[in-house]
């Protein structure tokens, strides 16, 4: 399986039009599998234990592989819990916490219209006409921002806009300051933070495996196309780790601007409970957005967990060094549209090689 980091790669360095390189699965493919929860340790633990740790932080980062069905309906399991737990009237010893979602996959620019939805003011057809949702809406996410809507809970549309991060992944993070002062105003303050050692060790270690996917599909070279077929595409288009230092700083303006719009949340509403819902890349091991939290508020109690698609649910896979996060969700890799998009096209291929 392609690691999650590649994905986010990809959609830094490729144009708008191709940012969906999701497989086109139908609903049958879409279904959830099992999963094992664990201790960033290693230790078998359980969804509830998860849900009790929440209540002692300010902060619940939760990373996920975009493609992976089961990760989505913790997600919004994850979202349930911690609202009955701490946020549903009653609940948290009778002191409910205000409960928000924060997602990467809303950019900075749309809050007011997401705002303007929670609060039923615009019809979901505009929401979603003008918000510019990340692909499979309908499927990912859409859950959540209903149930955030139902029981009028925040949604902080944390990410940078798209326009911006890609004028950095072309120009560099000093283009940022021909910008306008509306402009400048989605995103972290100038100047944004650099990364840590550790993320940028973590970051070549993405680069290497686009390097490895350049010209490949589902681990194999992609055959010349023969007249008249339409030609398979390779998962990491040739040049995709292009700009590499650019992409670098891309990946950090993400960070720190989700980073800060939590932060400002966490200003308005002392004892909130944020989960923050993103990529992986952006969160484990503590390296990325956690650090970028930290520096704009300073001693704010977070965890993280990871849910991660592996092939043995029932075998713990540990970090390459230190720990994935608090809590690790190992799912089903074989429910992932990857996999499932990746044993259909080396069927095929056998066929046309029979």
């Amino acid at each position: 399986m392609i690691p999650a980091a590649l994905l986010l790669v990809l959609m830094i360095a490729l144009p708008a039009r191709a940012q969906d390189s999701s497989p086109k699965m139908g609903d049958s493919a879409y279904v959830a599998g099992e999963y094992r929860v664990f201790t960033g340790a290693g230790e078998p633990a359980s969804f509830d234990d998860i849900i009790a740790a929440m209540g002692r932080h300010r902060v619940v980062f939760v990373g996920e592989t975009h493609d992976d069905p089961t990760g989505h309906m913790l997600e919004v399991e994850l979202l349930k819990g911690a609202y009955e737990a701490y946020g549903a009237p009653g609940s948290n010893d009778g002191e409910p916490r205000p409960v928000a979602l924060s997602l990467e996959f809303f950019q900075r620019d749309v809050q007011s219209i997401l705002d303007e939805y929670l609060a039923d003011l615009i019809t979901e057809n505009a929401f979603r006409t003008d918000s510019r949702p990340w692909p499979r809406y309908e499927t990912d996410y859409r859950p959540s921002i209903e149930f955030s809507k139902e029981n009028g809970l925040a949604v902080i549309a944390a990410n940078a806009p798209r326009r911006y991060t890609t004028r950095v992944t072309k120009n560099g993070r000093e283009s940022l300051y021909d910008l306008s002062p509306e402009a400048l105003a989605t995103l972290a303050p100038q100047p944004y933070g650099q990364p840590s050692e550790e993320y940028r060790n973590q970051w070549i270690q993405v680069i290497s495996e686009v390097m490895k996917e350049e010209g490949m599909k589902c681990g194999l070279p992609i055959p010349e196309p023969e007249k008249g077929v339409e030609p398979v595409h390779a998962r990491a288009p040739a040049g995709s780790h292009d700009n590499m230092g650019n992409q670098l700083h891309s990946q950090v303006l993400w960070d720190a601007t989700m980073a800060y719009w939590i932060s400002e949340y966490l200003a308005r509403e002392a004892d909130a409970l944020v989960l923050h819902m993103v990529g992986s890349f952006h969160v484990a091991r503590g390296t990325g957005t956690p650090e970028h939290l930290e520096a704009y508020r300073p001693g704010t109690s977070r965890m993280i967990i990871v849910l991660r698609p592996v092939g043995d649910i029932d075998t713990f896979e540990p970090a390459p060094d230190g720990e994935w996060g608090d809590f690790v969700i190992q799912t089903d890799e074989s429910r992932t549209l990857e996999e499932i998009e990746c044993r259909r096209y080396l069927a095929e291929l056998a066929n046309t090689r029979s």
